[in-house]
């Protein structure tokens, strides 16, 4: 796996949502990011190493909004994080067939 590429998942969205970020700096807009929550059916880690999913059952993940109109509950997709947050998305797509 790239060492820019933190975990990499695969699952079926669970809920994909809208949440508005609030602002930590004066003068700064809040930002809206789409926020996954997924039935994980597998996952590794930055060294390819097999993670439990039952540790990652409640995690959300997060994302550009954009995310939300593309995808739904229900679709099955693989979702790589970045290596500074295991919980922020750097890619997501459909699934292949396992």
């Amino acid at each position: 796996m790239a060492s820019d590429e933190g975990m990499r998942v695969v699952g079926t969205i669970r809920s994909i949502e809208l949440h508005t970020l609030a602002a930590k700096f004066h003068n700064v807009t809040p930002r809206q990011v789409a926020k996954i929550a997924l039935d994980i059916e597998r996952a590794t880690d930055e060294e390819g190493e097999e993670l439990d999913v039952l540790n990652l059952a409640d995690l959300l993940f997060q994302g550009p909004a954009e995310l939300v109109p593309r995808f739904s509950t229900g679709d099955r997709v693989q979702i790589v994080t970045s290596p500074e947050s295991s919980l922020h998305i750097t890619s997501i797509r459909p699934a292949p067939l396992s």
